[in-house]
């Protein structure tokens, strides 16, 4: 996993990143190729992006112009990401136990991307400064910020689409723009949703939503009965939105298995440990969770806990069954630099 620092103006951000990836050699001709329909769709995303969110497509620009490649057909490439192809089988979750409130996720994906995989502190002019992990790049599929927002996505099946935001770009524009729970589900109303997926978040002062979005629609939802919890795997579960959700088949990924081990976990665990109960989860220890065939080539490339009254960080770079989690303090040292 790759540990980038970025700061500055989008545009410098992403030349900064464009420019060292051309010199250890990457060429984005050797992995771009779109078809006529795919470039329109990245094309007409690009438009929608630019008037809800202009610093990130600057930084696209930057990043095109760094790598040595045209714009408009990189812009293209990162929009339809999600788009179509590749499934994803992230488990996502946030509690509250006494003081703690602490946000949880595994990345599962395919082995070929975790050669990809970072974890980027950025320090953007005009934006929040935030801790951000992903495998593609500019866009990120969970981090927290300064406010102690923590945002991260579970992808569902879904046959429509249209122009717009991916989930990539989504969790990159919340942990970059809203403070709070709250603030990130006004924010997210307003963008141009491409793709479907579960967006879920959390803010230190313990307020958590799981936001089932996707082109058709958007529906919120809080923890219910009392419990101090909430859970994402890659379903719809509002009543709304599971018209949308097109999984092959129920289980599809184990994540109504995943679902449940999280849910029985969060309501029967005595682990005083709130950061190890989390980890412990992620991890298998308490029922199926990141242990998936090796037929499969699909794996959980990392996972992410943080707790956000104190902003302690935990990754595990790779399965985390058998890879150990370790702290990260960039996000407060960054916080602490800039005062």
């Amino acid at each position: 996993m790759y540990h980038p620092r970025l700061q500055g103006t989008h545009f410098d951000m992403g030349y900064k990143y464009g420019s060292l990836m051309y010199k250890k050699g990457v060429r984005f001709e050797s992995v771009i190729s779109l078809s006529e329909e795919q470039f329109e769709f990245g094309v007409e995303s690009l438009a929608a992006c630019k008037a809800c969110y202009p610093e990130i497509t600057e930084e696209i620009r930057g990043m095109a112009e760094g790598a040595r490649y045209p714009f408009e057909a990189f812009a293209a490439f990162l929009f339809n990401m999600g788009v179509v192809g590749d499934a994803y089988g992230c488990a996502c979750f946030c509690f509250q136990r006494g003081n703690d409130i602490v946000f949880a996720r595994n990345h599962d994906m395919f082995f070929d991307y975790k050669k990809t995989t970072e974890s980027c502190l950025y320090r953007p002019s005009g934006g929040y400064t935030f801790l951000g992990q992903g495998d593609a790049l500019i866009g990120k599929e969970d981090g927290v910020n300064e406010r102690g927002l923590a945002v991260g996505m579970t992808f569902v099946a879904s046959t429509r689409a249209k122009p717009g935001l991916n989930f990539l770009f989504i969790v990159r524009c919340l942990l970059e723009k809203a403070g709070t729970v709250d603030e990130a589900i006004d924010l997210l109303r307003s963008l141009p949703i491409s793709t479907a997926q579960n967006i879920v978040l959390a803010d230190k002062n313990g307020d958590m939503a799981v936001v089932e979005c996707c082109s058709q629609g958007i529906a919120v939802r809080r923890p219910v009965n009392g419990e101090n919890f909430i859970i994402a795997t890659n379903q719809f579960i509002d009543s709304s939105m599971t018209p949308w959700d097109h999984r092959p088949e129920p289980d599809w990924y184990s994540t109504q298995t995943r679902y449940r081990n999280v849910y029985q976990s969060l309501l029967e665990s005595a682990t005083a440990d709130s950061l190890q109960l989390a980890q412990d989860i992620l991890s298998g220890k308490c029922g199926f969770m990141c242990q998936y065939k090796k037929e499969l080539r699909f794996d959980s490339l990392w996972s992410f806990v943080v707790r956000l009254n104190d902003l302690e960080i935990r990754r595990a770079e790779g399965n985390p069954g058998k890879t150990k989690f370790v702290n990260d303090t960039r996000l407060n040292w960054a916080m602490e630099k800039s005062g």
